[in-house]
This record gives C-alpha cells, sequence and structure tokens, in this order.
C-alpha cells in the first residue's frame, strides 16, 4: 500500500489562508473544490476542504497538486502567497 504524504502549515506560511484566498480569487465555492476533486480521484468531503482551508486538517501532497490544476497555478503559489510574521 502506497503511503501518501501529508502537509500543514508551519509558522511562516498560511496553507489554509493561501486556499481560501486563492479560491475566493477565482470565484469558486468549497463545494466547486470538492466537486473537482473528486472527479480527479480525491478522496475530499465538504468537511475535509473546509478543514483545510481553516488549518484543522492535513492535506495530502496529491490533493494540493489537484487543488493548483484546479486553480491553474503553479503549485508553489500555494506556499508563497502570504508569508505570515
Amino acid at each position: 500500500m502506497e503511503r501518501e504524504t501529508k502537509i500543514k502549515s508551519d509558522s511562516k506560511i498560511s496553507l489554509a489562508d493561501n486556499l481560501r484566498i486563492i479560491r475566493e480569487e477565482h470565484g469558486f465555492t468549497q463545494a466547486y473544490m470538492v466537486r473537482e476533486l473528486q472527479l480527479r480521484g480525491c478522496a475530499t468531503s465538504k468537511q475535509n476542504y473546509s478543514k483545510y482551508e481553516k488549518g484543522q486538517a492535513h492535506i495530502s501532497a496529491s490533493e494540493l497538486v489537484a487543488i493548483a490544476n484546479i486553480l491553474d497555478i503553479p503549485l508553489e503559489s500555494l506556499f508563497a502567497y502570504t508569508i505570515l510574521d
């Protein structure tokens, strides 16, 4: 069984805030993101996606790549958008 890498924000970069800000800039709802993630083979629920944007759950590397594809942005944009002080 393949092990999935999980990613979470740290003290310098808020992945949760970046996900929410960029999603909102694109005019997408959380429901839209979940539907698109599921179409790409990710087993993400609306509840889990909401937790990702609140920083309450780890996100898998494959989900992060899928999110970048849905948003049509480079993956590194999710890590560089907001730098915390």
